[in-house]
C-alpha cells in the first residue's frame, strides 16, 4: 500500500447520528465508496481526528480517510 497525504473533497451522508463518506474527490479522480469498514477517533498531527477506513469501488485494497475536526478538513492518508 502506497502512504500518501493528501487533502480531498469528500461527500459525505448524515444518517441520525452516523457520519459516513460516500464519494472522494482528490487528485487520482472520483472514488466511491462501498462501505466503511472501521471508524477510530484517535490523535494525529497533535489534532483530534477520526480516522474511516473504507472500501471502494474497483480496489482490493481499503482506502484510509482522516477527518480533521478542529479545521473540518479531509484527507486521504493511505491509497
Amino acid at each position: 500500500m502506497k502512504l500518501l497525504r493528501e487533502k480531498a473533497n469528500v461527500l459525505v451522508l448524515f444518517q441520525d447520528t452516523v457520519m459516513n463518506p460516500i464519494m472522494v474527490m482528490c487528485s487520482i479522480g472520483v472514488l466511491k465508496v462501498n462501505r466503511v469498514m472501521k471508524i477510530n477517533k484517535e490523535r494525529r498531527y497533535l489534532k483530534e481526528c477520526y480516522i474511516f477506513l473504507c472500501s471502494v469501488e474497483g480496489r482490493d485494497e481499503p482506502i484510509e480517510l482522516r477527518w480533521d475536526i478542529n479545521e473540518n478538513k479531509w484527507f486521504l492518508e493511505k491509497f
